[in-house]
C-alpha cells in the first residue's frame, strides 16, 4: 500500500471540525480526486476505530486518507442517501447510483454497492465519466494481429462470441469497442445490460431490473422478436440466458456476451456447465476473447536492457523463450506523468476461433485438456503467446505479464 495522501486537509475529528464539515463537499472533492488520478474506483471503509477512504490505480490500492468514525459515516450516508440506497440499514447489501457535478460542470455518473463488514460497512464507489470517450478496439492494447482476429470474429452475420474474464478485466469496456466497431448504420444493435454504463447513439439499449422480476432471460426472449442483427448480452449467468443466447447464435443473430471464467477453454466449460445442448453450444459459438488487464510501461521513461543467461536481476531462463541467451526487454523507472513507471492499464488476451475440430470436441463434451490440445491446433492465441509478444515489444515487465499466464502454463517459459 503507498503512503497515505490527504485529498481533505482537515481529518474531522475534533469537535469544532466535525461541525464545519461538509460532506456533499467532500463526496465531490473526493471524486474530483480521484478522477485528476485517472482512478474510477473508491473504497469508504468502516475500521474499528476510523474509517479508511482509498482508491484504485493502475489495478493498485492506494491509502488517501482517514478520517474520524463520525465524519466517515457522513460521507458513507451522504452516498448512500444521494444515490438511492437505504440510509437507514446498514445489516443488507445495497446499491445505488448517482450523478455528481463537478466544480467544471462536468458530470460524472457514480454506482455504489455497500456491503456490512464487522466494523460497519465497505462502501465501494465506481466512477465513470459521462462525458469521456469509449475506446476503439485498436486503443484497448490488442496487437495487430489479435486485431484480425477479433474481426474475423465480429465480421460473421452469426453465432456467439463470448468475452471472458474476471471482474475489472475490461470485459465491458471490449464489448463496447466491439459494437463500435459493428455500428456502421447498416445493422440492427441490441444490447441488455445491468446497468448501462455508457449510451451508444444507433444502438437499443435495455437494462435488466431484478426488483421488478425483469432479467436477462425474460429482456432476451422478448428482444428475439424485435429482429436485431446484432446482440449484446452483459453477462450470462444462469442457465435460461444461456441457452436463448446460443439458439440466437445459431440461428442468424451475431450474439455477443460476457461469462466469469479465466481461460477461453474454461469459458466453454461453463457454458456447458450452464446445462445447454453440446450440440447447439458447438453449431453457434464461433470464439472466445479472454482478458486481463495489466499495466503498461511509460514510453516517456521506460529504459531497454540486456537480459543474458547469468543475470542476477530476473530468471533469465523465463525469458529466453527458446531465442537465444541474449534478450532485450524494458523496466520502469518513474517520471511526472507516471506512476511508479507504469502509465495506464492495457489488455492481455486470450484469443480462440473454433474451427470445426473443435466443434466435434465440444460436440462430445471432451475435457478442459483435450479442448485446450485441439485449440493449439487451430487458430489460437494463448495468453502465454500474448505475454511473449507483449515482453518482446516492451509493453510491460515480465513481473506484470507472468500473472496473466495460468497455472497449467507456468511451467513452460517466457
Amino acid at each position: 500500500m503507498s503512503t497515505k495522501v490527504d485529498f481533505l486537509e482537515v481529518h474531522y475529528s475534533t469537535e469544532e471540525e466535525m461541525r464545519a464539515f461538509d460532506p456533499e463537499n467532500a463526496a465531490r472533492e473526493l471524486v474530483q480526486y480521484a478522477l485528476r488520478e485517472k482512478s474510477n474506483d473508491v473504497f469508504i471503509t468502516d475500521e474499528v476505530d476510523r474509517v479508511s477512504i482509498r482508491m484504485k490505480k493502475l489495478g493498485r490500492i492506494e491509502l488517501l486518507q482517514y478520517l474520524s468514525k463520525e465524519a466517515g459515516r457522513k460521507l458513507q450516508n451522504h452516498f448512500r442517501a444521494v444515490g438511492g440506497a437505504d440510509v437507514t440499514d446498514h445489516v443488507k447489501p445495497v446499491d445505488g447510483r448517482e450523478v455528481i457535478e463537478l466544480e467544471n460542470g462536468v458530470n460524472v455518473d457514480v454506482r455504489l454497492s455497500a456491503l456490512p463488514n464487522i466494523f460497519g460497512q465497505d462502501l465501494a464507489l465506481r466512477l465513470f465519466h459521462a462525458e469521456q470517450s469509449l475506446l476503439d478496439m485498436d486503443q484497448l492494447g490488442y496487437l495487430e494481429d489479435e486485431l484480425g482476429m477479433i474481426r474475423k470474429l465480429l465480421d460473421q452475420n452469426s453465432g456467439l462470441v463470448l468475452v471472458s474474464g474476471p471482474t475489472g478485466s475490461g470485459k465491458t469496456c471490449s464489448l463496447y469497442s466491439f459494437l463500435q466497431y459493428l455500428n456502421k448504420g447498416d445493422l440492427k444493435l441490441h444490447t441488455l445490460e445491468e446497468p448501462v454504463e455508457f449510451i451508444l447513439p444507433g444502438i437499443i439499449q435495455s437494462q435488466v431490473n431484478h426488483r421488478m422480476g425483469v432479467g436477462y432471460a425474460e429482456l432476451l426472449h422478448a428482444m428475439m422478436r424485435h429482429s436485431p442483427d446484432v446482440l449484446m448480452i452483459g453477462e450470462i449467468r444462469d442457465a435460461k440466458t444461456a441457452e436463448v443466447a446460443v439458439r440466437a447464435g445459431g440461428s442468424g443473430q451475431l450474439v455477443l456476451a460476457t461469462v466469469h471464467a479465466r481461460t477461453a477453454i474454461g469459458s466453454i466449460q461453463t457454458m456447458l456447465s450452464f446445462g445447454v445442448n453440446s450440440n447447439y453450444l458447438a453449431n453457434s459459438l464461433s470464439g472466445v476473447v479472454s482478458q486481463r488487464l495489466i499495466r503498461r510501461l511509460c514510453h516517456a521513461c521506460r529504459v531497454a536492457v540486456e537480459v543474458t543467461s547469468n543475470s542476477s536481476e530476473v530468471d533469465a531462463s523465463q525469458l529466453q523463450g527458446g531465442q537465444g541467451n541474449h534478450r532485450s526487454f524494458s523496466m520502469p523507472v518513474g517520471c511526472e506523468g507516471c506512476t511508479e513507471g507504469y502509465d495506464q492499464m492495457t489488455c492481455v488476451p486470450e484469443i480462440l476461433r473454433v474451427n470445426q475440430v473443435m466443434r466435434q470436441a465440444i460436440s462430445e463434451r471432451q475435457d478442459v485438456a483435450h479442448l485446450l490440445e485441439v485449440a493449439k491446433g487451430g487458430d489460437f492465441r494463448s495468453f502465454l503467446e500474448s505475454a511473449r509478444k507483449r515482453l518482446e515489444k516492451h509493453v510491460s515487465t515480465f513481473e506484470e505479464l507472468i500473472k496473466v499466464v495460468p497455472d497449467s502454463e507456468m511451467n513452460l517459459t517466457l
